[in-house]
């Protein structure tokens, strides 16, 4: 091969390589530009206002406060969560639960007498019974949001999110009346609209010392769940 054909196939090489870093770079470009271009206050609107639309989900909660730098457990329970009707199985206050609410219908287990509760709530709204952790989606409602900032970015379960700080003003009537102070961390999926995971810390009124602290994460958002009501004849080992 001579030299002029060479470097004709060097130039070529060299060009091929160019092309193909440009392409790559293009998408890492356009990237960056979308990231760069969100703003917190509309990406939080966006997400509340689709989280309170969707239909099914899974969660992880972990609830808890601080006294004097004493960390105690309130509850940590794994959840699904479809048309109104809840999933929950972990501990609260130290003690097994395993739970049901389905059609106005609880279904406790009894750890002690090995048997299900069935007990009729005499209600549609799970959260007269436990607010967070039958319906976690209960502690995004907000009245008013303020400082909202954008911390950065995280990824959560593989998913790209945005991170956000804000201090907003809440619906829930039994919060606000022990607590103050609200102050929350959400990791946003930019692309979806959807809270991935969200930390929630406030101070006690009466005793400023003692904290809140509450950690959810969210998964399987939409996707297709089924929840039946366990069989009360059956007793667990």
């Amino acid at each position: 091969m001579s030299i002029i054909n060479k470097t004709r196939w060097i130039i070529l090489i060299i060009t091929g390589m160019l092309l193909v870093a440009l392409a790559a770079s293009a998408g890492t470009i356009k990237e960056y530009y979308i990231k760069s271009k969100l703003e917190p206050q509309v990406v939080l609107d966006e997400a509340i206002k689709k989280m309170t639309a969707v239909t099914s989900y899974r969660y992880h909660l972990k609830s808890g406060f601080t006294v004097d730098n004493r960390k105690e457990v309130i509850s940590e329970v794994k959840g699904e969560r479809t048309k109104g009707n809840t999933h929950i199985k972990g501990e609260m206050v130290n003690t097994p639960i395993d739970i049901y609410y389905i059609d106005r219908t609880i279904y406790n287990y009894d750890s002690f007498s090995k048997k299900w509760l069935v007990i009729d709530s005499g209600t549609t709204n799970s959260e007269e019974l436990l607010i967070s952790e039958l319906n976690p989606l209960s502690n995004f409602r907000f009245k008013q949001v303020a400082d909202v900032s954008k911390v950065g970015f995280g990824t959560i379960d593989g998913t790209e999110c945005l991170v956000i700080d804000c201090r907003p003003s809440i619906e829930s009537q039994l919060l606000e009346s022990i607590w103050k102070d609200f102050q929350y961390r959400l990791w946003i999926d930019y692309k979806q609209n959807l809270i991935c995971k969200a930390v929630l810390t406030a101070v006690n009124k009466q005793t400023p010392q003692t904290k809140l602290n509450l950690k959810v994460e969210f998964k399987d958002i939409n996707q297709k769940l089924s929840i039946r009501p366990p069989d009360t004849a059956s007793k667990k080992e």
